[in-house]
C-alpha cells in the first residue's frame, strides 16, 4: 500500500512539473485548465487502481486470516475408557451442527459390572489431531472413588498423537486423585 501511494505521488509530481513546462510554452488561463483536467483523469484512473487492489489485498488478507475449517467424520465412532475394556468399545453419534461444531453423545458401558462412562456436549476440531469439547464427561468404576460416578464438565481437550488413531481426553486425572489415570478415547 506504501508503495502504491508513492507511485501515485511520483506520478502527480510529474504531472505538476509537465504542468510548469508547458506554462512557459502557452498561455497562463489555457495551460492550467488543461493540465489540471489531465491532472484529475490521471488521478480519478489511480483511484480506481488503487481501489481494485485495495479490494484484492484485503480479500487476500482474509484468505490468510481465516484459519481453515478441520471436520469430523459424521455417524456412529467408538468410545473407551480403559476401566471398562478395550476389546469391547462403546458408541458415540457425532453430528454437524454448522459453524465447525459438531455433536456428540454415547457411551460405553462393561457387560460384567455396573461401569459406564457417558459423553454429551460438543466438539470443534481446531487441528487435525486436536479437538474441543465442550459439555460432560462421566464415569463410574467400581474399584475407583470409592465407586463414585467422576463428572468433569465444561472444556476438555482431546488429542492424537504419535499417529494414533483416535483422540485421548488430555485430563487424564481421576476424580479419585493419586496416580490414577483415565485414558478416555474417542477414535476416528
Amino acid at each position: 500500500m506504501i508503495q502504491i501511494n508513492c507511485f501515485i505521488i511520483g506520478i502527480i509530481s510529474m504531472g505538476l512539473v509537465s504542468c510548469q513546462q508547458q506554462t512557459k510554452d502557452k498561455r497562463m488561463g489555457e495551460t492550467i485548465a488543461d493540465s489540471t483536467s489531465e491532472v484529475l483523469d490521471t488521478l480519478s484512473q489511480y483511484d480506481t487502481i488503487i481501489s481494485v487492489q485495495d479490494s484484492d489485498t484485503s480479500l487476500n488478507q482474509a484468505t490468510v486470516d481465516t484459519p481453515p475449517k478441520f471436520t469430523i467424520r459424521e455417524g456412529v465412532h467408538n468410545v473407551s475408557l480403559q476401566w471398562i475394556s478395550w476389546e469391547e468399545m462403546g458408541e458415540a453419534e457425532i453430528k454437524y451442527l454448522g459453524d465447525n461444531v459438531y455433536s456428540i453423545e454415547g457411551e460405553q458401558r462393561s457387560s460384567t459390572s455396573s461401569d459406564y462412562l457417558k459423553l454429551k456436549g460438543t466438539l470443534e476440531p481446531i487441528s487435525e489431531n486436536e479437538l474441543i469439547f465442550d459439555g460432560t464427561v462421566e464415569h463410574q468404576i467400581t474399584h475407583l472413588n470409592q465407586g463414585q460416578p467422576c463428572v468433569k464438565k465444561g472444556k476438555q481437550i482431546f488429542k492424537s498423537t504419535k499417529n494414533r488413531r483416535y483422540w485421548r481426553m488430555q485430563d487424564m486425572q481421576n476424580c479419585e486423585g493419586g496416580s490414577v489415570t483415565d485414558y478416555i478415547d474417542i477414535y476416528f
